[in-house]
């Protein structure tokens, strides 16, 4: 997805369901009676379960997750990302943008990290 579409995308499901996938690392699907699920899978022993898409570009605190989880790649700016647009956005939908954005960016290899 390029530099455009992303920046023209709105908070919401769509958003969500794009950082849970390519950042989150999660699968994703929709369920007939509870939504949008993402399945949320254990380092340590490899377990998993399904849970109910995480807000992550409304959710202040869902998108936190995305900064950990970028940090834990290697992006040390992602502590700032909540100022992303300056002021254009809200924080949360800062972050997911600017998560998307960094990982089109990275070489392959390193957004398997």
């Amino acid at each position: 997805m390029n530099r455009e579409k992303i920046l023209a995308m709105t908070p919401g499901e769509g958003l969500s369901l794009l950082v849970a996938e390519k950042i989150m690392g999660n699968v994703t699907t929709r369920d007939e009676f509870m939504g949008f699920m993402e399945r949320m899978i254990d380092p340590v022993d490899g377990g998993s379960v399904w849970v109910p898409l995480a807000a992550y570009s409304e959710d202040i605190g869902a998108a936190e997750a995305v900064v950990e989880r970028m940090l834990g790649k290697g992006h040390a700016d992602a502590i700032y990302w909540a100022q992303f647009g300056e002021g254009k956005y809200a924080e949360a939908e800062a972050i997911c943008k600017a998560a998307m954005l960094a990982i089109g960016d990275e070489p392959a290899a390193r957004q398997k990290a």
